[in-house]
């Protein structure tokens, strides 16, 4: 029997007695296997990651901007952090995970002719979906109200982290603005990603979604290193206190210890802010929301070692750990 669970001498054609007893061998179809579709899927994504890994590469720093539920700021922050970052003369990009319903393009105030979409089905080059913002950091969009990239295919992701692979080793950070929840593509995204940055609320139903997406991510990846930000925080220090609750909870019941990267007031002038403006960090540099946002910037540099780029060995870049997450999920 051949892998694919295919009987009889190879070369030889499955042919019936014509005498009409009993078959020499029963007729199959090439090719179909007993394996099946998601047999054989999963028997390829095993040898895919018993291969040896490539040569060492240097590759930007990666973090992925999560949230346990949507509305927190998650993508505010992303758009902001990665004008700040360019500030400081990084070569910054920006990557729209939200598969279906990015809207970092808006935030930026660019109107992108390609998408993630586009860029996944072949139909272009990541230079040509690449998109240069007027703030300075690169954007490669994704897609807006496209039903079916809500729900990105193996074959969407595997092009996917060969995208992200190549893009990392362009640049000095990367950042991904995922979509909220565990959606398995999101969950991956922050598999893949060197540290996660866990956008929350100072409220009950923020911070249960928010360990949610922490147990999700530390059942598969036990290291993972999580950088929690408390949004729209109205009193001073109050952010800091969801945060202890969130790591008590965390420490207790899932073994993972979180860091603090600090708290966002809750500002008037975000909620004023206009779609297709350029970010409050560029039009309101000093509003409490900026400052408390450069002030995130700082510390994120310093804690994920400078956010620069670095030799990783082949099996641990981006592009890799995308391939070997994959068998997982």
């Amino acid at each position: 029997m051949d892998i694919a669970g295919n009987e009889g001498v190879a070369g030889e054609p499955a042919v019936e007695d014509q005498a009409g007893g009993d078959a020499r061998r029963p007729v199959q179809k090439r090719g179909g296997g007993a394996l099946g579709p998601r047999g054989r899927g999963l028997f390829g994504r095993l040898l895919e990651g018993l291969r040896a890994a490539p040569a060492p590469r240097t590759e930007a720093t990666s973090i992925a901007i999560a949230s346990g539920k949507g509305g927190t700021g998650k993508s505010f922050l992303a758009t902001s952090l990665a004008v700040t970052l360019h500030r400081t003369g990084r070569r910054t990009a920006l990557v729209d995970c939200d598969f279906g319903l990015a809207c970092d393009h808006l935030l930026l105030g660019v109107k992108p002719s390609m998408t993630l979409q586009q860029l996944l089905g072949g139909q272009c080059t990541l230079e040509q979906a690449l998109v240069e913002t007027p703030c300075g950091p690169k954007l490669l969009p994704g897609a807006s109200g496209v039903r079916r990239m809500a729900t990105p295919s193996d074959k969407d992701l595997t092009a996917f982290a060969r995208e992200l692979g190549a893009l990392a080793a362009e640049q000095d950070a990367l950042l991904l603005d995922l979509g909220a929840g565990i959606a398995p593509a999101t969950v991956l995204s922050m598999l893949g990603a060197d540290w996660i940055v866990l956008v929350t609320q100072p409220e009950i139903a923020a911070l249960v979604d928010a360990y949610a997406v922490i147990k999700c991510v530390a059942q598969l990846k036990r290291d993972a290193k999580f950088l929690v930000v408390v949004n729209r925080v109205s009193t001073p220090g109050r952010g800091e206190m969801a945060f202890q609750r969130l790591t008590e909870v965390s420490s207790q019941n899932v073994g993972v210890d979180l860091q603090y990267l600090g708290e966002i007031p809750d500002d008037d002038s975000v909620m004023q802010h206009r779609l297709g403006q350029l970010p409050l960090v560029v039009t309101e540099p000093e509003s409490p929301t900026s400052l408390a946002v450069s002030a995130l910037s700082e510390r994120l540099i310093e804690i994920c070692g400078g956010v620069r780029p670095r030799e990783v060995e082949g099996d641990a870049g981006i592009r890799a750990r995308f391939r070997q997450h994959r068998l997982f999920l």
